[in-house]
């Protein structure tokens, strides 16, 4: 092996290891919500993890909407530094109980969450919303669409579903109600939801996307031992 073939396999096989590493936290870059009980008639703590992808511009707002089908009779959103929270409320056609002998007749069908001045989440940074919620319906999933704001005016609607188990390009938020009750229960995204239901299957064919982490460390490894032994093959070349 020349010294130049040397060298341009390590400077392959170097930009092919930064660029897995890079994937996938890109890859993950999506909102995501989580909850601290999922038992149904439990009271819970909602939260939302939200990253700014832009490069550009800062966060500015985001919208969630609770799901229709499910209303909650309670929802509190935590005070957040910086950010101001606006409920949204709409008149149920059944009355709903709260759990403790009362009865609501309207419930909060979104919240937004807007930034004070100097308080957007810039790039490269994410924050954390948290909604208590309660009583936690007797279901599978919960789906929270949410719409975010940059400070460009950009809007990103993270409002899509997968039917197939697949990850949409822009998925929405999800719960998955299914967990254990007691511990801390979530998932990414809407489409995770119907791949974990997938693999929860043992006739059923994984979801593809399960097995992306373990094939780029796979892969990662591979190029820094092809990047160790042209770095080697070159020190010897440039010794002869």
């Amino acid at each position: 092996m020349t010294a130049r073939t040397a060298k341009k396999i390590a400077t392959v096989a170097v930009a092919t290891a930064g660029w897995l590493i890079a994937s996938p936290a890109g890859a993950s870059a999506h909102i995501t919500a989580t909850a601290t009980d999922t038992a149904p008639g439990a009271y819970s703590v909602i939260t939302l993890r939200v990253p700014t992808e832009s490069t550009t511009a800062g966060t500015i707002g985001l919208e969630v909407t609770l799901p229709a089908e499910h209303p909650f009779a309670v929802v509190r959103s935590e005070t957040t530094p910086g950010w101001t929270s606006t409920q949204h409320t709409r008149t149920l056609t059944e009355p709903i109980d709260t759990g403790h002998g009362g009865v609501v007749s309207e419930a909060v069908s979104a919240v937004t969450f807007t930034a004070q001045p100097g308080s957007a989440i810039a790039p490269g940074e994410f924050a954390q919303f948290r909604l208590l919620v309660g009583p936690i319906p007797d279901a599978e999933t919960l789906v929270l669409p949410a719409i975010q704001t940059y400070s460009d005016g950009t809007v990103v609607s993270w409002i899509e579903q997968s039917s197939d188990g697949t990850e949409p390009d822009k998925p929405a938020p999800a719960l998955d109600l299914t967990q254990p009750s007691g511990n801390v229960a979530g998932t990414t995204t809407a489409g995770q939801v119907s791949a974990t239901a997938t693999a929860a299957d043992p006739g059923s064919t994984p979801n593809a996307d399960s097995s992306i982490p373990w094939v780029s460390w796979a892969a990662l490894i591979a190029a820094i031992g092809a990047a160790v032994l042209a770095v080697y093959s070159l020190a010897v070349g440039r010794t002869r």
